[in-house]
């Protein structure tokens, strides 16, 4: 059958079978030249449609019958029983409107309790009229979720880029005092900026992009004072301040009660609209905004590292980025002695470098001045000067039948080499960033291995020999060191330079 065939013995309109067509309750065949063609059984099936629809079932209700996840006699026996209650509902409201009309009366004065009364219904019992006029709640905790991450994270990034680019934090390596520290300004900056945003705007970035927009109960603007104190309200109720663990509790009941409708505390006098046209949107944003905000970390964790003298140096100023350079990568330790055991080690035993480029004491700090080992001295640095301006440095060690125990000079290494590369105008953070050259450089002294890195117009060379020792871990610490083999005459030469290129 065609579908105009179709349309005149089942009673419906194409735009009724191309419907239901579409919701998979008829699958009619196509012919070769791709119209479609209309068999029997599509037939019955659109008129069994158009009595139930009649019936005022629901287009659910007959799809689960069409998949055999019903039984129509069962489900018209409940289905009837609902009818029956709306028959009777509606037999009590023509009773009482032919009874407002006989009482003839004005809808500035009447007693609406009197009738209520009459009606005989349970006071806890809510129409279907009163449900279909209150404000649409959005109960959508994903999307209120991630339109606050995304809020989180941009404020995060701009916290991060401060501790990172002002202060030359490392902003991965903060440890627990950071994450107190990560948590109070988060609180701290969503109580800044976000009642401001919402009171000037309506929303916030992580907001706008989901279609999310908050307003008072009237539809006009919050005031910064009722902005204010629905943030408050989320960071403490929704959020759980923060904390680690409380905060994943306090989410999760969040969560459980907007999927269930519940009025949040936050929404008590505030109303939340969505515009679910840019759900979509949001989500995109969503997952380009965490690939841009980690990006963003992490070449700001490395911008952190980057010298604050740039250009030609003095050794002065070689000094100050040699120090902070340190600093940066929690060096805490003198750079002749191995990476100590934090359970045993001592914190701010380093060395500086002064104006002159020599070794002093940290003012203020303890100092290790022997160890249960004899451990190499830590070498003097070398500069190479050209009219008052580095060039490069160096420094050498050497030890004939001695027993010392020499540590790998690794970090001494990376440091005096990062120091100097980072702040040479032709270097570039990408590719080579800080932290890789570092990790380099300290693989390679770690293993007691020669080798050569050129960055930057900058040449890395260390040349290391030495016989009669037996690598194996150090005293309290996770490092290997060298130790002179029993009965033997040991022997250790290392050589460091870094310089410009020709």
């Amino acid at each position: 059958m065609t579908i105009k065939e179709i349309e005149e013995l089942s009673g419906m309109t194409r735009a009724n079978i191309r419907f239901y067509e579409k919701e998979g309750l008829i699958k009619p065949q196509r012919d070769s030249n791709g119209y479609r063609n209309y068999s029997r059984d599509d037939l019955n099936i659109l008129k069994r449609i158009r009595l139930l629809r009649t019936l005022h079932l629901s287009l659910e209700d007959i799809k689960s019958l069409s998949r055999n996840e019903q039984d129509l006699t069962e489900l018209l026996i409940y289905h009837l029983s609902s009818l029956r209650k709306e028959h009777q509902d509606l037999e009590q409201s023509m009773t009482i409107c032919e009874q407002l009309c006989k009482d003839r009366v004005s809808y500035k004065d009447f007693d609406a309790q009197y009738y209520l009364d009459l009606l005989n219904t349970s006071p806890d019992e809510v129409p279907a009229e009163l449900r279909e006029d209150a404000v649409p709640k959005v109960t959508s905790p994903w999307v209120r979720y991630f339109a606050r991450s995304l809020d989180l994270c941009l404020y995060g990034t701009l916290w991060d880029a401060l501790l990172a680019l002002v202060f030359h934090i490392n902003i991965m390596e903060m440890g627990f005092a950071g994450i107190i520290l990560n948590i109070i300004v988060s609180i701290c900056l969503l109580l800044i900026i976000e009642p401001l945003m919402l009171s000037r705007f309506g929303t916030t970035p992580g907001k706008f992009v989901f279609g999310l927009r908050v307003t008072a109960e009237t539809g006009a603007r919050l005031t910064h004072r009722e902005a204010l104190h629905r943030t408050w309200t989320v960071i403490k109720k929704g959020s759980g301040l923060f904390i680690p663990i409380y905060d994943l509790v306090r989410e999760y009941k969040s969560y459980k009660a907007c999927k269930n409708g519940e009025t949040l505390d936050w929404e008590e006098e505030t109303l939340l609209w969505l515009d679910e046209g840019r759900v979509p949107l949001g989500i995109l944003a969503t997952i380009v905004g965490m690939i841009f905000f980690n990006g963003a970390d992490l070449m700001i964790w490395q911008a952190g590292a980057l010298p604050q003298n740039r250009g030609t140096l003095t050794v002065a100023e070689y000094a100050e980025n040699f120090n902070d350079m340190e600093k940066f990568y929690q060096i805490d330790r003198q750079l002749n002695l191995p990476e100590i055991n934090p359970l045993y080690g001592i914190e701010d035993s380093r060395l500086i470098l002064n104006s002159e480029g020599d070794w002093e004491k940290l003012p203020g700090t303890p100092y290790i001045e022997q160890t249960s080992e004899n451990y190499a001295e830590l070498p003097e640095l070398q500069y190479t000067m050209e009219n008052g301006v580095m060039t490069g440095l160096s420094f050498s060690a050497s030890y004939e039948n001695e027993d010392v125990t020499i540590a790998s000079f690794s970090d001494l290494m990376a440091v005096s080499a990062l120091s100097f590369v980072c702040a040479q105008d032709d270097y570039n953070m990408v590719p080579d960033l800080p932290s890789l050259i570092y990790t380099r450089i300290k693989m390679y002294g770690d293993e007691f291995s020669d080798f050569t890195i050129s960055t930057a117009g900058v040449t890395v060379r260390c040349t290391v020999e030495y016989t009669g020792y037996d690598l194996r871990p150090g005293e309290w610490t996770t490092d290997h060191v060298l130790v002179p083999s029993y009965g033997s005459k040991p022997s250790f030469y290392i050589s460091f330079s870094v310089e410009q290129t020709p």
